[in-house]
């Protein structure tokens, strides 16, 4: 991969303001596009402002409810999860991406230059971490997930009930934010890395590759009924509270499986990040990247509070560079 090849982009949620109120929201977004802009991204969002979280586009739709049931990460903290417990409410004439577009466009048109707009949402693999089928939910106490299944069993009898309706949603969703002009539709599925590799959700190695397997299967399913020159997708270790959710696996378990994903941007993928760091790399020189795919490294670490040193960041760009050899389609 030559430099001449590079665009930059970032996964998506971006600090800020304290206490920012919805009247200023406007005014908030076309400042961190501004911020995106001029330091040079190709790519850029809204800062996902208008979320509370990278998971609320679907997760805050009725039927969803946060319940006792949590993730917990490295460092022992814990995220409270929601959970399908209902019918999800969803009006197809009020699509989200669509004002998500919208309002990067009006920025971008007060700042007077033209960038490629990105807009995200949640893979099907994720959404079915939120359902509560003891096989894909990665939540705990584990004890206490039949007594969810039970709730939701009248409305989705099983996860493929749900799923399809999650399904039916999204498409409406991407079409509806490329039909507004969106360039990009960056799909998010850090559920991929931080529980389907060998780790402290999955601590049977042996069957770590059969899992992200699934994953992927699962998301074709909904990424070959789209273009896939507009498509990218996500997956990281997981970061809550300055810590970590996975911290044992490594890509050996999730390539070259994860080049299947039908999509045309193969990321951005964590790489550098802090643990790991450059060793990683090896598993993407490894397996080749297919030649009708892109591949996006991220380099800047989110395991940190701290801003990193240029020198750090260039050594790690000019070592993505060199990482991911290509094969014939």
């Amino acid at each position: 991969m030559g430099s001449s090849e590079v665009r930059t982009t970032h996964v998506g949620s971006l600090p800020r303001p304290l206490n920012l109120a919805s009247q200023d929201l406007d005014k908030a977004i076309e400042d961190i596009v501004r911020a995106q802009v001029e330091i040079g991204l190709d790519e850029v969002n809204d800062g996902e402002y208008r979320r509370q979280s990278f998971i609320s586009d679907l997760t805050e739709l009725p039927g969803f409810g946060v319940t006792e049931l949590y993730w917990e990460n490295s460092a022992g903290d814990r995220r409270f999860i929601p959970v399908i417990s209902r019918t999800i409410g969803y009006d197809p004439n009020k699509p989200i991406l669509a004002r998500e577009v919208d309002g990067i466009k009006r920025a971008l048109e007060k700042i007077g230059v033209r960038r490629r707009i990105k807009v995200t949402i949640l893979a099907p693999s994720f959404m079915a971490r939120v359902y509560p089928d003891p096989d894909w939910i990665p939540a705990r106490p584990r004890e206490l997930i039949e007594k969810y299944r039970q709730q939701v069993r009248q409305y989705y009898p099983t996860i493929d009930d749900y799923l399809d309706d999650v399904k039916r949603i999204i498409i409406n969703e991407v079409r509806a934010a490329l039909d507004a002009g969106a360039d990009v539709i960056q799909f998010d599925a850090p559920d991929i890395l931080q529980f389907d590799v060998y780790g402290e959700y999955n601590p049977d190695k042996n069957r770590a590759r059969d899992r992200v397997r699934r994953a992927v299967e699962l998301n074709n399913e909904l990424l070959s009924k789209l273009p896939a020159e507009y498509l990218e997708i996500h997956s990281c270790w997981g970061n809550f509270n300055n810590s970590q959710f996975n911290t044992l696996g490594h890509y050996d378990d999730a390539l070259p499986e994860l080049y299947d994903l039908k999509v045309g941007v193969l990321g951005p993928f964590e790489v550098f990040d802090g643990i790991r760091d450059f060793e990683e790399l090896k598993y993407f020189k490894q397996y080749a990247v297919p030649k009708d795919k892109k591949l996006a490294l991220g380099i800047v670490s989110v395991k940190s509070r701290n801003v990193e040193p240029v020198e750090v960041i260039r050594r790690r760009y000019e070592a993505a560079l060199g990482g991911g050899q290509r094969r014939p389609k």
